[in-house]
């Protein structure tokens, strides 16, 4: 058992770093639609900001929870999982007006990869609380599934090398539209 949790984490380190280093490299390139999405580029330029804002949040706090995960410090996962959970900075900072323009101009398959992140964020905290290490791990490696396959689809002037990623083949993708129907 412990064996197998070792390995697990190290696996999902691994991923975790490699996916963190090759967003990092990415930021600066021209704009690809994707058949399935269209860019968020279209927005608001104070809404990007606020997306930006909420993007960067996510990954020092997915940063930060990495170092506890391996370390055993449950509660102070779960407490960061479920910053993550709330969207805190788009929760305080969005105006009425803004909220209408995101819920009228972002794609569905947009907010159904940020509903099913989200509530993966819920389900980390939960299982941290509870000590199931094997299932926090398991989150911590759906949360960086579904911040790539989202980067690939609509981000991709982000992150161009994720549009590489073929789409029809995204487990993230699919998981999406087997809960959302």
């Amino acid at each position: 058992m412990i064996k197998n949790c070792r390995f697990l984490l190290v696996l999902i380190v691994s991923i975790s770093l490699n996916n963190l280093a090759l967003a990092e490299q990415n930021t600066h390139h021209t704009e690809h639609n994707s058949e399935k999405g269209q860019s968020v580029t279209h927005l608001s330029p104070a809404i990007r900001e606020l997306l930006k804002q909420e993007m960067n949040s996510i990954q020092k706090t997915m940063t930060e929870i990495l170092p506890l995960l391996i370390s055993g410090n449950w509660h102070q996962v779960s407490e960061l999982a479920a910053k993550i959970a709330d969207g805190h900075i788009m929760k305080q900072k969005l105006t009425a007006e803004q909220g209408q323009e995101l819920m009228a101009t972002l794609p569905q398959g947009f907010k159904e990869l940020d509903n099913n992140f989200h509530n993966s964020a819920s389900m980390m905290s939960h299982v941290a609380e509870q000590g199931h290490i094997e299932l926090v791990a398991f989150y911590y490696y759906r949360l960086t599934e579904l911040c790539i396959t989202c980067h690939g689809q609509y981000a991709q002037h982000r992150f161009p090398k994720l549009f590489l990623v073929p789409k029809e083949h995204s487990h993230a993708e699919q998981q999406a539209q087997e809960h959302n129907h």
